[in-house]
């Protein structure tokens, strides 16, 4: 979840209010704000059809770092919604694990 303002509203206002009524906690918690402090590597891992956190949110991090100058690594699951399920989650270890052996 990269910004509330994106998150599905039943749950974003249940703990945030709405973004007219606490407009400094939904800008302060926005983490595309921060990306321009991204120091090392990180790897965003999400499915394309996830309708609670949309494709929206990982987007606007990739903006926001490429403005920055940052190098993100992305990988989107076309298939999969929330959770990766199924003989991909394999996949999605896989991948995990190799990132951490390359970067850590």
């Amino acid at each position: 979840m990269i910004d509330w303002k994106y998150y599905e509203v039943m749950y974003g206002e249940r703990y945030m209010d709405t973004p007219e009524s606490n407009p400094e906690g939904y800008k302060n918690s926005a983490l595309t704000n921060y990306a321009d402090k991204l120091d090392g590597r990180l790897l965003i891992i999400q499915g394309y059809q996830d309708a609670t956190v949309v494709p929206q949110h990982s987007l606007s991090f990739l903006e926001a770092s490429i403005k920055a100058g940052k190098l993100v690594d992305y990988f989107m699951y076309p298939n999969h919604e929330h959770n990766v399920r199924g003989k991909d989650r394999l996949h999605l270890y896989r991948m995990i694990d190799q990132y951490f052996t390359d970067h850590l």
